[in-house]
């Protein structure tokens, strides 16, 4: 809880210096959100809920594919629980993998199951955007936007994409490499957790991980043995990906700039992938003035991209906070609050 509370305050001191030492920009970006079109600001909703929706198709195909199917009705809240859970929490984009299990083992879901399950919906996710970046830089090629720093970029992206995806299906692709993941992974672990918790020097246990790691092993092998089943899983990836970055050029639509979408289709990768990694809470701090950066590089006004940047992101958090505070609480009061995120 100290960590938590300490990160919390880096948060707000981030925040703090960004707004002090860019404040004139930000004064220009706010006058720039008084001719913010109101009605094409309402598209975020049925836009947002559209893409929960593409989020829970994802779940839905994979486990119907493996052979645990779960109802729809079940899936959309607790996406949008999620959600929440990923934005609240301060642990790098991770908090999902340890709520889901919990949220989904009332409907016979194992640990492993949706272990996979959030890993072959990352994977999808950012194997999927390669084909939006490629359309990305094409649209900005169009317009002579396509600079040696937006190419760097889209490149050094997809590079990155397949390196991760090709390092995730070696590992889990080994009975042996995963034995060897899971003892290092769980040394590792444990230690950090020794040093806030020295009363508990083996919180994580091995043989418990062990066995996680072999169910999703198993799973693995028979989806790579069959991945025809798997082609509805990356159609709704791809869906879901272009519903996320429709969000973003609506705001920019509503400030009345019909800017290039391959500039919003990069920049939203670069951001996304930032805000994964950090561990403040929802990549506060990290992801607006990189967004706002990357569409800059690629002629985007600064006000316009500022402007645009903070109003997606507000917009977007309270309509996905919201739900999500909801759903997460109800959750919490149906099946009881011993779960990893309390």
């Amino acid at each position: 809880m100290k960590v938590k509370v300490w990160l919390n305050i880096a948060t707000f001191v981030a925040v703090g210096l960004i707004i002090y030492f860019g404040r004139h920009d930000i004064q220009a970006a706010f006058e720039k959100m008084l001719s913010l079109n109101v009605w094409v600001l309402v598209l975020l909703i049925p836009v947002q809920l559209f893409a929960f929706f593409a989020v829970a198709r994802v779940y839905y195909h994979f486990f119907k594919a493996t052979g645990k199917p779960v109802r729809m009705r079940t899936l959309l809240p607790a996406i949008i629980e999620l959600n929440f859970v990923n934005h609240i929490f301060p642990s790098g984009g991770v908090s999902g993998f340890s709520y889901l299990p919990f949220r989904l083992k009332w409907d016979g879901v194992s640990t492993a199951k949706s272990t996979l399950a959030q890993l072959t919906r990352f994977v999808l996710t950012f194997v999927t955007y390669i084909g939006l970046l490629i359309v990305a830089l094409f649209l900005l090629a169009l317009e002579d936007h396509a600079g040696r720093l937006i190419i760097f970029i889209a490149t050094a992206l997809t590079f990155t994409i397949l390196f991760l995806t090709v390092a995730v299906a070696y590992v889990i692709g080994s009975e042996s490499r995963i034995q060897n993941f899971t003892k290092d992974l769980a040394a590792i672990l444990n230690r950090i957790i020794h040093i806030f918790r020295s009363s508990h020097p083996e919180t994580i246990r091995l043989a418990k991980v062990e066995r996680t790691f072999h169910e999703l092993h198993q799973d693995y092998m028979r989806l790579k043995g069959d991945f025809g089943k798997m082609r509805q899983v990356v159609l709704w990836a791809l869906i879901m990906n272009i519903a996320e970055v429709a969000l973003v050029y609506i705001v920019f639509v509503a400030h009345g700039a019909w800017v290039n979408p391959g500039a919003v289709i990069i920049a939203y990768a670069v951001a996304a992938i930032a805000g994964l990694l950090a561990i403040l809470p929802g990549g506060v701090g990290v992801y607006e003035p990189l967004m706002a950066a990357i569409l800059l590089s690629a002629g985007v006004p600064y006000d316009v991209a500022l402007s645009s940047t903070l109003v997606f992101r507000v917009a977007t958090l309270i309509l996905a906070l919201g739900p999500g505070y909801i759903f997460y609480h109800l959750t919490l009061k149906r099946y009881g609050r011993n779960n990893p995120q309390r």
